[in-house]
């Protein structure tokens, strides 16, 4: 059950340089933790918490770590040697890194990111013609060639680049100024991130996410939810 996000202006809140920071402090979490107990910990809460809210797409998504570490355990049969805990170890990471990345999707979109290309709009739109030309000399060209047959080529380019280039302004709303608001969440997110660097990386790890769900006003819509599902 989605009850973490319901309203657009709540999904919003989070200012796009906090969401920037905060998928890559959670994407980082499986590579600072050294000891399969941290990782055990960690992949642990993340699984209680996809139980909690009934969404079982990272079930599918864990049969990779599994198929993995049976495949480097294969050799045990035919009586080959293995480092039995490294495997044991990349697996744990694996599944973690994959229950981290399903967790930042669950708690932001990436699309909240979309504000910070305005920063270089014109680099922006430099790569879209870039990418979008190629295609378009390979779909109009013949057809641009047969129709201006007596007009130079560099304006037959310029006819099938403006013919089909691919929109480039589809980019969400500028971005906003930072607020006092957001300027604390980005200091708390950017002080966890360095905390996954010192011995209590499983405290910073399991609190993040927490973070993220009260300061997006998840719990509060939840608690909405559930009273509003109580009483009708």
């Amino acid at each position: 059950m989605q009850w973490l996000i319901f309203s657009k202006a709540e999904r919003e809140r989070l200012h796009p340089l906090n969401v920037a920071l905060f998928v890559v402090a959670m994407l980082s979490v499986p590579f600072f933790l050294q000891t399969h107990v941290s990782i055990l910990f960690v992949l642990t809460g993340h699984l209680l918490f996809f139980t909690w809210i009934r969404q079982w797409d990272v079930l599918r998504y864990l049969t990779l770590p599994l198929i993995y570490i049976g495949m480097m355990y294969a050799p045990l049969l035919i009586g080959a040697s293995v480092d039995s805990y490294g495997i044991w170890l990349t697996g744990l990471t694996v599944a973690l890194f994959v229950t981290s990345s399903q967790l930042t999707f669950t708690l932001v979109r990436l699309e909240q990111m979309g504000p910070l290309f305005r920063m270089l709009p014109r680099l922006t739109r430099l790569t879209g013609m870039v990418l979008a030309i190629i295609p378009s000399l390979l779909r109009t060209w013949p057809e641009v060639k047969m129709s201006h047959a007596k007009q130079p080529v560099a304006e037959k380019m310029e006819r099938v680049a403006l013919y089909h280039l691919l929109p480039v302004e589809a980019v969400p709303s500028p971005l906003r100024r930072l607020t006092r608001s957001d300027l604390l969440i980005g200091l708390v997110i950017a002080g966890m991130y360095i905390a996954l660097w010192s011995p209590v990386a499983v405290v910073s790890a399991l609190m993040l996410p927490g973070l993220v769900m009260f300061s997006k006003g998840g719990i509060r819509d939840a608690y909405h939810h559930y009273r509003r599902r109580k009483f009708t």
